[in-house]
Parts: C-alpha cells; sequence; structure tokens
C-alpha cells in the first residue's frame, strides 16, 4: 500500500493572536490549552498545540490487529487538544499550526502460508502468474506485500480458480489470499 498523506483539520476556530507564543501573563483560561488522551493507537504522528508538529514514515509488516470486542474507552475531549478512543493508522492535528502527517507503509507479513500459495501461482500463465511474481519480488525486497497487490492477486486467482474449477492451485492460493486480507 501507498503510504497515504494526512493532515487532519484544525480542532475549534483560530483565535486573533493564536499563533502568537504565551508569555505566562496572560489571564488563566486564554492560553493555549494541550494535551493528548489517547486510548488505543495503532500508527504514528500526534500534534497538539502551537505550532506542534510530528511525521510518521515508518513502515509497519504486518496485518492490522482484529478491533476487539469490547468497545475503546470513553475518553473525554481535552480541549484544544486530542481524544481517541480508538484509532487504526496514524495523523492526528488539533490547535493552531498543529500539523501531523503520516506517510506510513502497510504491509501484509510474508507467511509461510502466503509463500506457499505464491509458489503454487507460478506454474499459471499470463496475468495471474506475473501478478504472483510481483508479489514474490516484493516479499523479497521488503519482507512484506502491499494490501492493494494481494487483493488484486486474490481476485486473479479466484477468477482462474472459478473458469476451472476450485480445487486448482489458483483456487488453493485464492483461499489463501482472501484469509490473509480478512
Amino acid at each position: 500500500m501507498g503510504g497515504g498523506s494526512s493532515e487532519a483539520g484544525r480542532a475549534g476556530g483560530e483565535q486573533p493572536g493564536a499563533d502568537e507564543e504565551p508569555t505566562g501573563a496572560e489571564p488563566a483560561g486564554t492560553g493555549p490549552a494541550g494535551g493528548i488522551v489517547v486510548g488505543e493507537f495503532d500508527g504514528g504522528a500526534l500534534a497538539a498545540g502551537l505550532r506542534a508538529e510530528a511525521e510518521d514514515a515508518g513502515r509497519r509488516i504486518g496485518r492490522p490487529r482484529a478491533g476487539d470486542v469490547s468497545p475503546p474507552p470513553v475518553v473525554p475531549p481535552v480541549p484544544g487538544g486530542i481524544a481517541i478512543g480508538r484509532m487504526t493508522g496514524g495523523a492526528a492535528a488539533s490547535g493552531a499550526g498543529a500539523r501531523s502527517t503520516d506517510r506510513s507503509e502497510r504491509l501484509i507479513e510474508a507467511t509461510p502460508q502466503l509463500v506457499d500459495a505464491l509458489r503454487l501461482l507460478r506454474g499459471e500463465s499470463g496475468e495471474l502468474r506475473a501478478a504472483a511474481a510481483e508479489a514474490e519480488r516484493e516479499i523479497q525486497a521488503t519482507g512484506g506485500v502491499e494490501p492493494g497487490r494481494l487483493r488484486r492477486l486474490a481476485a486473479l486467482a479466484g477468477r482462474a480458480a472459478g473458469s476451472v474449477g476450485g480445487q486448482t492451485a489458483a483456487g488453493v492460493a485464492s483461499g489463501v489470499l482472501t484469509g490473509m486480507l480478512s
């Protein structure tokens, strides 16, 4: 998956003079409020407060964690800050001049089952064989495969299996690939 870039909106409107540094002599309650409360976060880059910046450009390999059955904790909003109950991914920003960017890549881990499924597809022809070879090259280079590439490969294998019957190499590989995406 290509890393997306996201800049979350500013919480509240900008106040006149909101980009000025506080001097400590402001009346109580007029300075910028800040703080971050997170109740679960599977990503990176949070920023809160005056001209705060954060960036995540990491690489994550593995399947996203399946959501818990229980709801995330109820987190009261922090005035001028960020409160997150559950977030999968990255990038959140709050406050005047705050900016948070997530350029991370998420790859699905190359499990033994995935590697075996790709080996099965070496005997196929045409677009399916080429797509499997691309996935194998990506795994060799990065240790994982982009979810979009895996979805495309699962669809190709599913179509090939449907045209000749489910117990072919394409049918077996389609089941493995589809299972990895769910």
